[in-house]
């Protein structure tokens, strides 16, 4: 059962993660590795305060037939090439960006701007795996 808290619409027991808080990347990268990939675009694009785009596997549009994703401002979605790319972390938040970036209903932003943005979530994600394992480890082993 879940509950609400009664001054927000915030379910009791919620964790808010500020935008620029690291651990948000954290959760979202988290999120599509664990095959929830509707609820990482979901939280980005709540985040960044844009329409959630549908999302399908196949149907890449003509021309574009080589790409792993491509985002449409026209329909507001994403076809991704097949299941595997619509895990693929990089390749959501490559088009994610372009979604975020398309607001005023042109697209905008380049190739290598979406690439920096999914980037910065993965690597955000690799720190915190990195000081997870080390706090694992025993004190005198050193894995190499």
């Amino acid at each position: 059962m879940k509950y609400k808290d009664e001054e927000s619409d915030r379910e009791v027991g919620e964790v808010v993660v500020p935008l620029q808080d690291p651990m948000f990347k954290v959760i979202v990268v988290n999120t599509i590795l664990s095959k929830n990939t509707e609820k990482a675009v979901e939280l980005v694009c709540k985040r960044h305060a844009v329409r959630i785009p549908s999302l399908r596997i196949g149907g890449v549009p003509k021309g574009h037939k080589r790409a792993l994703g491509v985002y449409s401002v026209a329909s507001n979605s994403i076809a991704f090439r097949d299941q595997d790319q619509f895990f693929n972390p990089f390749v959501v938040l490559h088009e994610l960006y372009h979604c975020i970036r398309s607001k005023s209903g042109s697209h905008r932003g380049t190739e290598k701007n979406a690439d920096r943005f999914a980037i910065s979530f993965i690597d955000e994600y690799n720190r915190f795996v990195e000081s997870v394992t080390e706090k694992l480890r025993p004190p005198n082993q050193k894995i190499d």
